[in-house]
């Protein structure tokens, strides 16, 4: 009948289509967001690896959740993006904090494995009371049965997965003795940082 008559015109709608709409502009602001959180930590840490210590944080923590929100039979909807983003930005946090330590112990001249352990045992209380307050306010989300509690069971789970993943990954895996030689370069301060861009750039015009 739509086919026949021209006047007819047929859209489909819904909460699947707007929450469609609402997860694809999240993801870009995120995107986004990640960009701008690359350059900041750039000008901090005056270093172009040691951010991405800390950015390569997020794929894992949101995998994780992922994983565990198809485990426990839930699927990927506005709010349990908003859990996995909102929780991320909590544990970048943590490794920040925990970087920062990092090169402040190596400023005055601690070798790095012992500026790692130091950094690490310092931090250890204000990231895992994070964590938990984090997690214990979302626990009694999963036990609710009230009007709501559908949609907020996914945030919940989304954020109780990401915060443990990611405790764990900002406590023993940022940064791993791999990494660590990220902050030699980093512990010479900006005139290191400086010397290193007009040697490269002296390089370029003498092609």
């Amino acid at each position: 009948i739509v086919d026949s008559d021209s006047r007819c015109n047929v859209d489909f709608g819904g909460s699947f289509f707007s929450n469609k709409k609402m997860i694809s502009r999240l993801i870009v602001v995120l995107l986004i967001s990640l960009m701008l959180m690359y350059f900041i930590l750039s000008a901090q840490f005056e270093s172009f690896v040691q951010p991405l210590i800390v950015l390569i944080e997020i794929p894992i923590d949101a995998a994780f959740g992922l994983l565990v929100l198809w485990l426990c039979g839930h699927t990927l909807n506005l709010m349990s993006c908003i859990g996995i983003i909102v929780s991320c930005g909590i544990v970048i946090n943590d490794s920040i904090l925990k970087i920062d330590a990092i090169n402040e112990l190596r400023k005055r001249g601690m070798p790095i494995v012992e500026a790692v352990h130091t950094a690490g045992q310092r931090r250890l209380r204000a990231i895992v009371m994070t964590s938990l307050t984090t997690i214990g306010a979302m626990v009694p989300i999963l036990f609710t049965s009230d009007m709501g509690s559908e949609l907020q069971q996914p945030l919940a789970i989304a954020m109780i997965a990401t915060m443990v993943i990611g405790t764990v990954v900002s406590l023993f895996v940022i940064p791993n003795p791999n990494q660590t030689k990220s902050f030699r370069d980093a512990s010479r301060g900006r005139r290191g940082c400086i010397e290193s861009f007009r040697r490269i750039f002296c390089r370029r015009l003498s092609y």
